[in-house]
């Protein structure tokens, strides 16, 4: 029987790192991810519904939860800090299924 057991919290963000390994599965192990993105998203929410100055040279996109980033690397390959990767995460902020972690409606 898999057991799980805390391999990292990080107090910043949230994230929590799990460990898991199975005698009965061949002795494959896992890493799983965890982080509580509610209070990110909530702020989010909130930070849609007010007005930004766009005439400003630069503009807060988006807040983006550790979890989401990791995520974003285990599917689609695409690493934020990558500038090559720069549109991968433009297309992804712009996706429907991320627009919860935009801070503003505009279209980058």
């Amino acid at each position: 029987m898999a057991r799980e057991r805390l391999l990292s919290f990080d107090p910043i963000t949230g994230l929590k790192s799990w460990f898991s390994s199975s005698e009965e599965n061949q002795g494959s192990w896992h890493i799983r991810y965890e982080q509580d993105c509610e209070a990110a998203l909530e702020a989010n929410k909130r930070a849609q519904n007010e007005a930004f100055d766009r005439r400003s040279d630069m503009w807060h996109a988006a807040h983006i939860p550790a979890a989401i980033l990791m995520e974003w690397l285990v599917k689609y390959g695409v690493r934020y800090w990558d500038k090559n990767h720069a549109p991968a995460v433009r297309r992804l902020l712009n996706h429907p299924d991320y627009r919860y972690l935009r801070v503003n409606h505009f279209i980058m």
